[in-house]
């Protein structure tokens, strides 16, 4: 039995930074292909193009204080989700 559950947990700084953004990346194109208000939000945003922590700096975001107002003109949640 190893001292780690697993080898991503040894894996170097860049290396680990690698896999988060590739995982960030399939994650914003697959809210902008399937919820409405993702689509909307990043319409200007190419999730390829997100290769640094500077890019990431750059998304729009949602406050948790607006989620009230996509609630309210868009109910069920507002929009939020990828599914039906």
């Amino acid at each position: 039995m190893t001292a780690y559950f697993d080898a991503r947990e040894t894996r170097s700084r860049s290396d680990r930074e690698a896999d988060q953004l590739a995982a960030l990346r399939r994650q914003l194109a697959h809210a902008k292909a399937n919820a409405p208000y993702f689509r909307k939000h990043l319409r200007d945003v190419d999730p390829e193009a997100i290769t640094s922590l500077a890019a990431l700096a750059t998304l729009p975001i949602t406050r948790k204080s607006d989620l009230h107002v996509l609630q309210r003109n868009s109910p069920p949640l507002g929009g939020l989700t990828t599914v039906p």
